[in-house]
């Protein structure tokens, strides 16, 4: 939670330091450049993934050599990046850290040892905060993912972890890793793509408004990643043990508690959000953070549902839905963009969010009969927030509607967490 809860700050952080020392355009491209490096971090970490599963299955096994054989190839893709150097060092080197990250974090979260990614991401955010008294917009970003690439490389030669490839574990990491990639390069691009495609379509004016909202509404996402980690081996476990009542209950009731949670704080950040942000970034980002929010809200209720696809049984599905609503995105961008800016930024990206939460509704449905009902609250609240649009007293209004509307939820969602209190050591 501690690592989730700096690298989701540290963009914020970065937007907001970069936006007052450089000013809106270097924000703007500053973050295209960055967006465009973490998305080709994708498929330089094409392993990642395989390399988690992969890695916990052969632990419980015992088999040692089996995991040496397949952080090999998994640590050494990321290193192709670097043939990107002449084109835009920049953008290589970040990508190539990026990758890194990415491959050690899952590697980890795969050994069991997630509380040292924890240390690690608190060594490199130091360097993260030391990288802003550098002139230069990169150096952050490159002190930052550059620590934890060196902390990775050395962590794997300390504990004897790095091995060479074996065709059996090749071929193990290949088949599972090609559907996993697909799914993750959509998510991933739903996350990065509003940042360098609003500069290459638009402007980097438009790019650095784009940048303050999202930077700042991307926040909610480290909710659900959070729940991700927990939830994501039980989903699983308890598929394989063929309990699937279980995984229904448990998509129902995390969707309804992250839906609830989440609408609550979108009503609080909508009544002072913008004033807040228009103080740290120094311009007034208008309506675009509560379409930026709403954005969030639609991502994060279907977010449950589309971890059980993907751990069960099911994960061609769930990738399937998410490159329906990354093309969605993409398509409404080109057209909206041009015109609109960055208002077209968001309505694009809120109408992918919600082909995704369509496409993964009838999924789930249909092969883990999760209820549709589940979706109700994110659709009463959605249409109570658009009354920002009116007045903040009516929204204001609004918000204690819904509390009346949630309010036997709420009042279990309070228990749970007096319960949870109350045990003490």
């Amino acid at each position: 939670m501690v690592a989730l809860g700096l690298t989701g700050l540290s963009r914020f952080i970065y937007s907001v330091a970069v936006s007052r020392r450089f000013g809106v355009e270097e924000l703007g491209r500053a973050n295209s450049l960055v967006s465009q490096a973490f998305l080709l971090a994708i498929p330089l970490s094409f392993f990642a993934v395989a390399l988690g599963k992969y890695s916990s299955e052969f632990l419980g096994k015992e088999k040692w050599q089996s995991i040496r054989a397949i952080t090999g190839p998994s640590f050494i893709l990321p290193l192709a990046g670097l043939f990107f150097i002449p084109i835009n060092p920049y953008l290589a080197l970040i990508a190539v850290f990026r990758a890194l990250q990415l491959t050690f974090r899952s590697f980890l979260y795969g050994m069991h040892r997630g509380e040292h990614y924890a240390y690690v991401i608190l060594i490199a955010f130091s360097g993260f905060l030391v990288g802003f008294f550098v002139h230069n917009a990169y150096a952050p970003y490159l002190i930052f993912l550059g620590l934890i690439s060196f902390i990775a490389l050395s962590y794997l030669i300390v504990f004897d972890l790095l091995g060479m490839p074996r065709r059996e574990e090749l071929h193990t990491l290949l088949s599972y890793s090609v559907f996993a990639f697909l799914g993750t390069l959509s998510g991933v691009f739903l996350i990065q793509g509003p940042y360098f495609l609003s500069e290459r379509i638009g402007s980097a004016e438009v790019a650095g408004k784009v940048s303050a909202a999202l930077s700042a509404a991307f926040l909610l996402s480290y909710l659900p990643q959070v729940l991700q980690s927990a939830i994501m081996p039980l989903f699983s476990y308890k598929y394989g043990r063929d309990e699937k009542d279980y995984v229904r209950r448990l998509s129902e009731e995390t969707t309804l508690f992250l839906t609830i949670t989440t609408a609550l704080l979108v009503f609080f950040l909508m009544l002072v959000g913008k004033e807040l942000l228009a103080l740290f970034f120094g311009f007034d980002v208008g309506d675009l953070f509560y379409l930026a929010l709403i954005a969030m809200e639609v991502y994060i209720a279907y977010n449950p549902s589309i971890v059980a696809l993907n751990s069960t049984a099911y994960v061609k599905n769930g990738t399937i839905v998410s490159l329906i609503g990354a093309s969605v995105s993409f398509s409404l961008w080109l057209l909206l963009i041009p015109i609109y800016g960055a208002t077209g930024v968001m309505v694009g990206l809120i109408l992918g969010y919600s082909a995704i939460l369509l496409g993964t509704a009838f999924y789930s449905r249909r092969f883990l009969s999760v209820s549709l009902t589940v979706y109700r609250s994110l659709l009463v609240a959605v249409l109570l927030q658009l009354s920002v649009f009116l007045s903040k007293t009516v929204l204001l209004m609004s918000t204690g509607f819904f509390i009346i509307y949630e309010r036997n939820r709420l009042r279990g969602m309070l228990s749970v967490l007096k319960s949870f209190r109350g045990k003490g050591p």
